[in-house]
């Protein structure tokens, strides 16, 4: 059964130092979810180095010198997990750190969380160097290595690929293009002393928040204790600009060895999370490609044929909408058009009553689902603190159900196609692989 809700007197946010904190601490949960994001500008002179920080620093600590100890001790403390990585959010790079801890009352001898706290905080702040003050040569090597995989990795997932590629087209002059995950090119040229001063140089300049889920109504004194440093100090921001409006529509066509073309279409929409029109452009983004009654799934996968998948994201703290779609080479041009017709329909208000009621339904229904496990939650947060839009769950479900026809015509007028990638295995046209 889901959990209903949590009304915003439970979600508690304080603010201690230059650190925030956004905490449900009555979660019914068997465990405690906490998650500590350092953000920091996306910078291509930085974003490889910030990439590799965490994951260097997962390898061990003052008391737990290596992937083993920690691993030891984390088993310990009866199987708390323990994640980290870099990802972005808006325009910001923010390492995470993450901890799912199982909840007191489920411990017999006494509570746990104190002394995971205590391995995140040694983990952030007090990693293993050698005698010069650096990060370890061979640490550092092995987590290059890792993260090399993992990029390369992304050309295998075309789809994903292809988004990552229109958006580096889109905006190659603003932070947003810029990949969570660094350049492989940058990657080689990092030494231990380049991503130990990276290391230092996000202590000292991130905008610090944390999330949890659970945790008793203690748990800001305990962070405050153990995560003291990244307390210290004024508080910072780090804001997400949104990008200029296109002057001409780009058209970006890539070869690879595919035999299903990409499709990816980035949108410019002036809609972002907090504004006025949010609600109205989150349904209209449903409508669009958000479901399988979208109208991108039944006009250009179903009826037409041509797609074997066809949706929208839209990230709401840039303002960019990705169209994307699976069709082969030879059909590209009458994609297009069967796209366009779609857009243009939701400007020009042809907007089913179905669609309409079936979008917000299914809205309301993912907003729901957000209560249902610690993660989501944490997610959820994660949004509120990068926006500023505080409003709980249930005020945007009802903020959903209250947008009008007139209103998703309004917010769909402020669409405009950007650019236009096309990932394929042969020239558009010409089909084969």
């Amino acid at each position: 059964m889901a959990v209903a809700p949590r009304p915003d007197a439970d979600r508690m946010l304080r603010r201690l130092g230059r650190m925030r904190l956004f905490h449900l601490p009555d979660a019914k949960f068997k465990t405690t979810a906490l998650r500590v994001c350092l953000h920091v500008p996306l910078e291509r002179e930085t974003v490889t180095a910030t990439a590799l920080v965490p994951h260097v620093l997962a390898r061990g600590c003052r008391g737990y010198p290596d992937l083993t100890a920690v691993g030891r001790r984390l088993e310990a403390l009866y199987g708390t997990a323990l994640g980290v990585g870099a990802t972005k959010v808006g325009e910001s790079h923010s390492l995470y750190f993450g901890l799912d801890v199982v909840a007191a009352r489920y411990v017999p001898d006494g509570d746990v969380l104190p002394a995971a706290l205590d391995l995140l905080g040694r983990l952030c702040l007090e990693p293993v160097l050698d005698a010069g003050g650096s990060f370890r040569a061979d640490v550092v090597r092995q987590e290059q290595e890792q993260l090399a995989g993992r990029i390369r990795s992304i050309r295998g997932d075309k789809a994903r690929y292809a988004a990552m590629r229109c958006v580096e087209a889109m905006c190659p002059d603003e932070p947003y293009g810029l990949p969570a995950h660094g350049r492989l090119e940058d990657l080689a040229r990092l030494t231990p002393e380049d991503v130990t001063d990276r290391w230092r140089g996000v202590l000292r300049d991130a905008a610090v928040d944390v999330f949890a889920v659970g945790g008793g109504r203690d748990l800001e004194a305990r962070l405050a204790l153990v995560l003291d440093p990244l307390v210290a100090g004024p508080s910072r921001s780090v804001r997400t600009h949104p990008g200029p409006p296109p002057a001409a529509v780009r058209h970006v066509v890539e070869q690879d060895d595919v035999e299903q073309g990409k499709l990816c279409m980035g949108y410019r929409t002036t809609v972002r999370r907090g504004d006025a029109l949010y609600g109205a452009m989150t349904v209209c983004n449903g409508i669009l490609g958000g479901f399988p009654h979208s109208k991108l799934f039944r006009n250009v996968r179903e009826r037409a044929g041509l797609a074997y998948y066809a949706n929208t994201h839209w990230d709401a703290l840039k303002g960019v909408v990705l169209l994307q779609c699976g069709i082969e080479p030879d059909r590209l041009d009458e994609a297009l058009e069967i796209i366009g017709r779609q857009t243009e329909d939701m400007q020009q208000g042809r907007i089913d009553d179905d669609e309409m009621a079936f979008t917000q339904r299914g809205l309301a229904d993912q907003l729901r689902a957000a209560a249902d496990t610690p993660q989501a939650l944490l997610d959820d947060m994660l949004g509120q603190a990068a926006s500023g839009d505080m409003r709980t769950l249930e005020d945007r479900i009802r903020d959903i159900g209250a947008v009008t026809r007139a209103d998703v015509v309004e917010a769909a007028a402020g669409l405009r196609l950007d650019t236009v990638y096309f990932l394929t295995g042969g020239a558009p046209g010409a089909g084969g692989r």
